[in-house]
């Protein structure tokens, strides 16, 4: 009698229901017992479940079975399928091979064996499976490799990318500038004498990365603006969010204007225009979220911030990122950008970019007694202050600025002078063209303040534009609606084998921009007065309208360096003292990293 390989559950199962069916006749001659009897259950379920599960021991010593069995991968769909299909057939072949039958299980235990010598399955059939056993053994076992090596991929690419965080970049970038000023006598006696120098415009310092696959970080500090250190854009943000997109918590550039989110490493002149001067809030601390269309033609952004900067000052930038006060101090922004055309195959190249920006900041102040005394951050008051330079700045920025002295760096211009409000209305129109080498941008924006006396309206505008003389274009960034520099088609003086290979990038960009700040005279005794720390002044001294215009040319040594000379002929128009001009030459030197 032989008995290798037959399975080894297949005769305990038989032997178990076996003695299930003896008990089941045993109760048909002795009388029935108590429902369930616990014999004939026991045994009737250990029979089905060995009979279930063919492939527990074997007389034989079994082949090893492929190692994916014995991981603990229930997660697995495609081992659960294949290890499913695989008993399921392996069953079914071992079914017929041993010819189970009822008679079989109704037989004895002990003949058994002697049952299964005598093989009911036909000749040409045994040949068959004899043929087709060893080639379904194959065929699985290369199956459930191939599902191994998947696996075995995928758990070191989770390992991998588990290890790839935190990341980190380290960027930044200095600026150093010079100028040569010539002003007119009336420009002198109006705004104070201006003094020629160099210095660091910025000097920044940046890290960024991630933390996780769609949290991203930025810590960032200037060491040439006020505060020397400040604090910049520092922030965490959370990306891939149902209809919220990115969601970002910090300081950061608040949603305004493409000529502020283009970045200052990205400017085509050396300072942003005169109406972003006067009246952007900037950076500040607060929550935004931003988010794209599908096709990245549209984006839109939209923040809660805190209203004051240094010293609860409304405009420009919050220079350590802290702001407090029980009186208001509350602002939203938002900012809708759309790609009205958008050459798919050209890379930016071909563009009509237009966008609409609003901002409404309801003004802040510290009531807490000595706020805004010498000594002491805040204002006693809620105020709102207007006031810019010509478009270049350069001095001692963390000393404060009065109208009519250049005392700590270049004067200032125009000055709505601080006075008692509430809240303001921001508005901005933005548009920008590009046809390859030539590119042309405009922006409006109007601010309606809501004053002690009533409603002031200012407004201001700019039109600029470049030409690329060696062909290059600005690049776009659809994420943020925002312009990038031009990266030249070859760097100047490559040091190759070859030699020389070109002499960068050069463009030649021209601007014209101008705002009014001109004050009601009904705002005469509502003007701050630093002695007293009231407002009960009368001083409009800065009021009137400026005007630039700027011709420049930028050299794009290589896509990380350039050299800048602009030309400025301010205009300025006073209330009080008239007519004025003055000319700035100036110089810039960035290499951003």
């Amino acid at each position: 009698m032989k008995s290798e390989g037959i399975p080894f559950s297949s005769s305990f199962a038989r032997s178990f229901l076996w003695l299930a069916l003896h008990d089941r006749d045993q109760r048909r001659v002795t009388g029935p017992r108590a429902p369930g009897s616990p014999a004939w259950l026991f045994a009737l379920g250990i029979g089905l479940f060995l009979a279930c599960s063919p492939t527990i021991g074997r007389a034989q010593t079994p082949t090893p079975a492929p190692s994916i069995f014995t991981e603990d991968r229930a997660e697995s769909l495609e081992k659960q399928t294949l290890a499913g299909e695989f008993s399921e057939r392996l069953s079914r072949y071992s079914t017929q091979k041993n010819g189970d039958s009822d008679e079989d299980q109704e037989s004895n235990p002990i003949e058994l064996s002697s049952h299964l010598d005598a093989d009911p399955i036909p000749s040409e059939k045994k040949s068959q499976d004899n043929l087709a056993a060893p080639g379904l053994a194959a065929e699985f076992r290369k199956r459930l490799t191939d599902v191994e090596k998947q696996l075995k991929k995928r758990d070191e690419a989770d390992a991998k990318k588990a290890g790839e965080f935190p990341t980190h970049k380290i960027t930044g970038f200095l600026q150093l500038d010079s100028v040569f000023y010539s002003q007119s006598p009336e420009n002198i006696a109006t705004v104070g004498n201006a003094q020629d120098g160099t210095g660091f415009r910025r000097a920044r310092f940046a890290v960024n990365g991630k933390v996780a696959e769609f949290t991203s970080y930025q810590f960032e500090m200037d060491f040439g603006t006020a505060g020397r250190p400040s604090f910049f854009d520092n922030y965490v943000e959370q990306g891939n969010l149902p209809f919220f997109g990115a969601v970002r918590a910090g300081q950061f550039l608040q949603p305004f204007s493409v000529d502020a989110m283009s970045g200052f490493r990205n400017l085509a002149f050396l300072e942003r225009s005169l109406p972003f001067l006067a009246f952007v809030p900037f950076r500040r601390v607060g929550i935004m979220a931003s988010n794209n269309t599908d096709d990245e033609r549209t984006y839109w952004a939209y923040s809660l911030f805190r209203t004051g900067g240094y010293n609860d000052a409304p405009l420009g930038d919050s220079r350590y990122a802290t702001d407090f006060g029980n009186i208001g101090g509350y602002s939203v922004s938002t900012r809708l950008t759309h790609l009205l055309y958008y050459d798919e195959f050209a890379e930016d190249r071909y563009l009509w970019h237009v966008g609409f920006s609003y901002d409404y900041s309801q003004l802040g102040a510290n009531n807490s007694p000595g706020s805004g005394a010498p000594g002491n951050a805040g204002s006693p008051k809620p105020f709102y202050q207007a006031r810019t330079t010509p478009e270049f700045s350069l001095g001692y920025p963390e000393l404060n600025s009065t109208f009519g002295t250049g005392v700590n760096g270049t004067p200032l211009f125009v000055d709505t002078g601080r006075y008692q409000a509430d809240n303001f209305n921001l508005m901005g129109l933005e548009t920008v063209y590009q046809s390859g080498a030539f590119s042309l941008q405009s922006e409006y924006m109007a601010t309606v303040v809501q004053s002690v006396v009533g409603p002031i309206f200012y407004q201001g505008a700019y039109v600029e534009g470049m030409y690329r003389l060696t062909g290059e274009h600005r690049g776009y960034d659809k994420k943020l609606g925002s312009f990038k520099n031009p990266v030249p088609f070859a760097d100047f003086i490559p040091l190759k084998s070859d030699g020389i290979r070109g002499w960068g990038a050069w463009s030649l960009v021209t601007r014209w921009s101008a705002v009014d700040l001109t004050n009601p005279s009904k705002l005469n005794g509502h003007y701050y007065n630093s002695v007293t720390n009231t407002f009960t002044g009368t001083s409009n001294s800065g009021n009137g309208v400026l005007n630039d215009v700027t011709v420049g040319v930028n050299w794009y040594l290589n896509q990380h360096t350039k050299f800048q000379v602009n030309w400025i002929h301010a205009m300025l128009d006073n209330t009080q003292k008239g007519n004025s001009t003055a000319e700035l030459y100036v110089s810039r030197i960035q290499v951003d990293f």
